[in-house]
């Protein structure tokens, strides 16, 4: 095979390694933002129609005291009532996600680094 076509080829697998790597680390964010969509926005409780906070909003004392006008009751339902499942396993999902995709990104990039490196070295010989 002509040394070309293997500098090629070898080129060509870091850059593929580069885009898988880009990849996972996209969808790795995509988990993260989903799963911060979900505490940072309100939503609507399925009981009494009750407009309930943001979870990083909520009051929590209110679960525990009553309050006025029913803020105990409105709490416990918005607080029953938010799936927590769903964002809890999008961020399992995102860590070994974000571990292979950076581990992919890093060798495709030192691969071309050091190729590179070595060219240099070469031409500056000659």
């Amino acid at each position: 095979m002509h040394p070309l076509a293997v500098e090629q080829n070898f080129r060509t697998r870091a850059n593929r390694l580069q885009g898988w790597g880009l990849g996972l680390l996209a969808c790795a964010s995509l988990l993260w933002l989903y799963a911060a969509w979900q505490v940072f926005t309100s939503y609507d409780s399925t009981y009494n129609q009750v407009d309930c906070p943001a979870p990083v909003n909520a009051e929590p004392r209110d679960l525990y005291y009553e309050g006025p006008a029913g803020a105990h009751t409105e709490a416990l339902q918005c607080a029953s009532d938010r799936s927590w499942p769903q964002p809890l396993a999008a961020l399992v999902v995102s860590v070994p996600l974000t571990a292979i995709g950076s581990g992919l990104l890093t060798a495709g990039y030192v691969s071309i680094r050091l190729r590179n490196h070595q060219d240099d070295l070469e031409s500056a010989q000659n």
